[in-house]
């Protein structure tokens, strides 16, 4: 037993697990893989439907019991400056974009009539 015995051993053990072929569990675990990512997206996409639906059912109280014209629109500019972040957080980035862009005009709209 030489210390030349043991290296041959061990490099072809190490090649041994690098080139095996994949236990059906790893199989499995590959396949499986893109169905949790995707199931992921949806819950996630669920979430941010749900929390936009709930603003909006709120927005309809909110707006029906503000007297003024100013009042709803501060609370929807205070919505976007929320949602934006959390549609990102959600990976709705086409969402977040839309907001973005609402708010962008809802502001310039807003300097233009000053």
């Amino acid at each position: 037993m030489t210390g030349d015995d043991a290296t041959p051993a061990a490099s072809k053990g190490f090649g041994v697990l690098v080139a095996s072929e994949p236990s059906p569990q790893e199989v499995q675990i590959q396949e499986l893989q893109p169905r949790l990512v995707y199931e992921r997206d949806a819950r996630l996409e669920e979430r941010f439907v749900f929390i936009v639906l709930a603003v909006m059912l709120l927005d309809i109280v909110f707006f029906t019991v503000m007297p003024t014209f100013g009042g709803p629109i501060a609370l929807l500019i205070l919505q976007l400056l929320v949602l934006i972040p959390m549609a990102k957080r959600m990976g709705m980035e086409e969402i977040a974009r839309i907001l973005g862009r609402v708010l962008d005009r809802m502001v310039t709209k807003g300097n233009e009539n000053d």
